[in-house]
This record gives C-alpha cells, structure tokens and sequence, in this order.
C-alpha cells in the first residue's frame, strides 16, 4: 500500500513540475504577438491590433489651429479674517493671486487645478467659494475648505 501512494506521490509531483514548467515556457512565448494571437482565446476573440493612422486621409487638415477650453470666474473668500496677504492661491501648482483681500476673483480653464497655500500661518483659516460662473460645474458655491498650516487642495475645475 505504501508502495502505491509513493508512486502515486512520484506522478502527482512530475506532473505538477511539468505543468510549471510549460506554464512559464508558454508565457514567454506569449510575449510575441504572433504566439500571442494563436495561444490566447481573448486575443482570437478581439482580433488584431489597429495600428495609427487607421485610415490614409491626412486628418491634420481638419483640425482646427488652436483649441481652446472655456472660461470660467470664481470667487473665493475667507470666512474670518479681512485679508491674509501671505496666502497663495495656486493654479496649476503655480502661484496666481494672493488674498490682499477678503474676496479673490479668478478667471480659470477647464480642468485648472486649484489649491491654497496656508503654510505661512499658524491657525487653520476657512475658505469658501462664494460665486462661481454658470458654466462651472465643480468647485460648487458655498463649498468650505480649511487649510490647518498647509496647502489645501479645492479640486480640478470642471466646466459644463
């Protein structure tokens, strides 16, 4: 009885090792499209790539010169305070206009990433976006936003 469950043991163990090892061989071959597409239902199932340009009509005489994102105004103002002169109002990650006021009107672009600087002062200020334009769909009107000695993050700018 033995016997039988060590030659059993023997095939069971040559069996899974082959297994591996034909699994890695063709995983390797599968890095060539052309095994690719023979050795891969999903790709049989997809068919073959498109390579660019799909067609030979020159597509760069349609396009337009210059493509340009709509505009859009906010306004943000600080909750408790008159003016904080030393914090930034950051557009893109590059410094745009500074809170020498309460309120602070920006023109921005669709998708114009919009953070606060704070760093400079020691107690947490809350900002609040008290206007926006009509075709601005995110930051929304009376959102609240605290900065705690740090750079605040409102979002990127969505327009409709």
């Amino acid at each position: 009885m033995k016997d039988l469950f060590y030659r059993f043991e023997r095939y069971l163990i040559r069996f899974i090792l082959i297994t591996l090892v034909s699994v890695i061989v063709i995983q390797g071959l599968m890095t060539r499209d052309s095994f690719r597409l023979y050795l891969s239902w999903s790709e049989r199932m997809e068919g073959q790539g498109i390579y660019y340009p799909v067609s030979r009509e020159n597509v760069s005489e349609k396009l337009p010169g210059k493509i340009q994102s709509p505009q859009a105004s906010l306004v943000i103002s600080i909750e408790s305070f008159s003016s904080l002169p030393m914090a930034d109002l950051l557009v893109n990650g590059r410094r745009c206009k500074t809170f020498e006021n309460k309120d602070v009107k920006i023109t921005v672009k669709a998708g114009d990433r919009l953070e606060i600087d704070s760093t400079r002062y020691s107690f947490p200020v809350k900002y609040r976006i008290k206007a926006v334009s009509q075709n601005v769909g995110f930051p929304e009107v009376n959102s609240s936003y605290t900065a705690n000695q740090g750079i605040v993050m409102i979002g990127n700018v969505i327009v409709k």
